[in-house]
């Protein structure tokens, strides 16, 4: 139940920090009429602060660069502003496949990390739960054949999640 209450608790607070930042960039991002009909503009997201590091920034900046868009200003290292003629867009059809030039997200979104996380608790879960029943009905030998089929399937359970955790992480951090 506390658990919950927690969860709620976060939830709300970063609701208030993604409204506190959408009125922060408002009042930045001042466009004039000639602005809005020479050029359009984007914010690039990474939930994870993935742009403090410097090659990561490089390497936005590069892949926006190919759809024509040119970094305006950083906020933080959770938000860049970007532009781009209007008329780039014509050239959109000629991108690479793995170029969105409407993209706004970059890295792993938190919600995919928190699942994630949760996949790895719960097969570590498994884990402890078929060690403590082996256990308790004394077939904790390794001799057993019953003990070295469930231990292959096991560990390669458990591998491919946290394998799976450590490829979200490391996506998130940029």
């Amino acid at each position: 139940m506390a658990y919950h209450g927690a969860h709620i608790a976060a939830a709300a607070a970063e609701k208030k920090q993604r409204q506190l930042e959408a009125e922060e960039e408002e009042k930045m991002t001042k466009y004039s009429s000639d602005d809005m009909d020479k050029w359009e503009f984007k914010i690039v997201r990474s939930e994870s602060g993935a742009f403090r590091k410097t090659e990561v920034l490089a390497d936005l900046v590069d892949e926006e660069a190919l759809a024509g868009w040119e970094m305006l200003e950083k906020f933080d290292n959770k938000r860049i502003r970007f532009r781009r003629p209007i008329d780039a867009r014509k050239n959109d059809h000629n991108l690479p496949d793995y170029i969105d030039p409407y993209r706004t997200q970059y890295g792993t979104p938190s919600q995919m990390i928190a699942v994630a996380v949760a996949v790895g608790v719960l097969l570590l879960g498994i884990l402890v739960a078929v060690f403590v029943g082996l256990r308790g009905a004394g077939d904790f030998s390794f001799d057993s054949v019953a003990w070295g089929e469930i231990s292959v399937i096991l560990f390669l359970v458990i591998g491919v999640g946290i394998a799976a955790v450590a490829v979200a992480f490391a996506r998130a951090r940029g």
